[in-house]
């Protein structure tokens, strides 16, 4: 029987459009199609029987397409399927154009406590740039929209460092974010996937150092603001940081539905084959939709936790890590973080490991060193 776990991710891949950045090609679908993956989301559900969970994401494409009912519907099956906490965070994906008065009060009225709209950027050159539907009036208009419908904790996803981007327009929309007053801010820069239309146009990012000063830009901008960073990438207002971001960031068990979906559970993970109609044809045959599994030694998880640790501003505790573990991290490992405070990427203050931010700026590089 599979131990309880703290949070469940839900995969809604359905989609209006194709992302252009990414190799992700979403599915444009009908309602037929997306009841069959709801059907097979309460099949493959039922393979963890009454579980509890205290915080449930539900992402992927765009699961506002949803309609009443298909929601509805959706809401049923994970509460027949799951034991859902009493103070349980409960997030649901939007799309700025893809959200209506009608729809947030039935999110509402399911349980739905916290809303991630996907913004992007308040630019609609940078908009067009990616190829979305939406405008910045739309972003605007989302958030009224859920205000209204008494949403209190709202998310709003943006993306920098868009080829050609400045220093000013970054600055622009940092303003325009803010003025938006929701309670927390995912902030990523654009990456382009190797099977990527924009890869194969060879088109060209920020250079590093170019990278590292918006990034500080950014910090800096959204401290002013009141918001307070606890991850790498996350910002949050009043305590309103993202339970289920730091179940994963601590190395917590948590269990994805759907295509694609990854999980873990106690150094195991595995995740699901990523076509839509394999999925639901396995499901339908009663086969597992999991496409690959690992798991981790004992001196892997430690490590995977330190630096999983190292990117939320609380840092690591390394005693307390290495006894839950039962195991020390190596000595040349030690030696490789006792230089990297020597230079400045670290600080080690009354046995807590954290990031400067020098060292923030070159995280990803650091953490390849030490894994």
């Amino acid at each position: 029987m599979t131990k309880d776990f703290s949070s469940i991710y839900i995969h809604i891949p359905f989609c209006e459009q194709k992302c252009f950045f990414c190799s992700f090609v979403v599915c444009v679908a009908r309602n037929h199609r997306i009841n069959d993956y709801l059907d097979s989301l309460n099949l493959e559900m039922k393979n963890y029987p009454k579980k509890k969970i205290k915080t449930l994401y539900v992402g992927g494409g765009t699961p506002s397409l949803l309609d009443s009912e298909q929601l509805k519907k959706f809401f049923s099956i994970v509460r027949k399927n799951f034991l859902i906490q009493k103070e349980c965070e409960i997030t649901f994906e939007v799309n700025p154009d893809s959200i209506d008065f009608k729809k947030a009060e039935l999110l509402r009225s399911l349980g739905v406590n916290r809303i991630s709209v996907g913004a992007q950027t308040f630019s609609n050159k940078y908009l067009n740039f990616l190829g979305r539907t939406h405008c910045s009036k739309d972003i605007r208009n989302a958030v009224f929209i859920l205000r209204k419908a008494g949403f209190l904790n709202i998310n709003l996803d943006f993306m920098y460092g868009f080829p050609g981007q400045t220093a000013k327009e970054l600055t622009r929309d940092l303003k325009e974010i803010t003025d938006m007053k929701s309670e927390h801010l995912s902030l990523y820069t654009l990456t382009i996937d190797p099977h990527s239309k924009f890869y194969k146009t060879k088109m060209l990012l920020p250079r590093n150092d170019t990278m590292a000063k918006f990034y500080v830009l950014v910090v800096e901008f959204l401290e002013k603001k009141g918001f307070r960073q606890y991850e790498i990438s996350n910002f949050a207002l009043n305590k309103k940081q993202s339970k289920h971001n730091c179940v994963y960031w601590r190395g917590g068990n948590y269990v994805g539905f759907g295509i694609g979906a990854h999980s873990h559970l106690d150094g195991k993970r595995y995740w699901n084959i990523s076509k839509l109609y394999d999925y639901i044809v396995r499901m339908q045959e009663n086969k597992s939709p999991i496409e690959e599994k690992e798991k981790l030694g004992v001196q892997s998880r430690l490590m995977e936790s330190l630096l999983f640790g190292l990117r939320m501003n609380e840092g690591v505790k390394i005693g307390v890590l290495e006894k839950e573990f039962g195991r020390k991290i190596s000595f040349q490992k030690k030696e490789m973080i006792k230089d990297f405070i020597d230079d400045g990427f670290f600080e080690l203050k009354r046995g807590v490991l954290q990031v400067t931010m020098k060292g923030r700026l070159v995280l990803d590089e650091l953490s390849a060193r030490l894994i």
